[in-house]
């Protein structure tokens, strides 16, 4: 899903705009007067939040806005703090700003998003949004592990090696599936650390 807004905000609303010239980088008049836009940038790999936070060192506003997924750690569902847009961050500056070289050498930061050569710039009103889904956090995003009717592999116990087919969550720990063994079906109730999705 997040991958889908991603792609629409691209094709839709994310706007080319013109790196800035040689003399907007070194001009540093009028920059409390300028206005700033939020720009598009790539992070190195599941390093969003280590280019933001870098880049916020230098007094740079980045922003990348965060969900809590459920992951199965050690046979435990809990939840973890991902990136909305894996691998993007996005920036605030404005066209007189003398921050721009910093961007791309910052760690954590890639490159520029760019579209026939240009830097890839956001509208307001979806930074808006953006910024009010970062802000609820009292109502966490949950991803489930398994979806019904998903296929599975069991990795231990009798029935290691066979195929099986997730029924249900069984409490935090245990999920209900459905096995085909000796021509019948048999409904099982197993750790989450015993399965995988196939």
């Amino acid at each position: 899903m997040k991958y889908q807004i991603l792609n629409q905000t691209i094709q839709e609303k994310v706007t080319p705009n013109p790196a800035p010239s040689s003399k907007l980088l070194t001009s540093r008049s009028s920059l409390s007067s300028a206005k700033s836009c939020w720009y598009l940038a790539a992070s190195k790999p599941k390093q969003e939040a280590r280019a933001v936070e870098n880049l916020t060192n230098q007094d740079i506003q980045a922003f990348c806005p965060m969900i809590k997924v459920e992951k199965l750690r050690r046979g435990n569902r809990v939840l973890v703090d991902e990136a909305l847009f894996t691998g993007y961050i996005f920036i605030n500056l404005s066209q007189q700003s003398s921050l721009w070289p910093k961007v791309r050498s910052s760690r954590g930061v890639r490159d520029w998003v760019k579209f026939a050569g240009n830097v890839a710039k956001l509208p307001d009103n979806l930074m808006d949004s953006l910024l009010k889904i970062n802000l609820s956090t009292d109502n966490p995003i949950i991803v489930n592990r398994f979806n019904p009717g998903e296929k599975l592999r069991i990795l231990s116990g009798p029935f290691s090696g066979l195929s099986a087919i997730f029924e249900k969550d069984d409490g935090e720990k245990r999920s209900m599936i459905l096995v085909e063994f000796l021509g019948q079906k048999s409904r099982l109730t197993l750790p989450n650390d015993q399965i995988i999705s196939n």
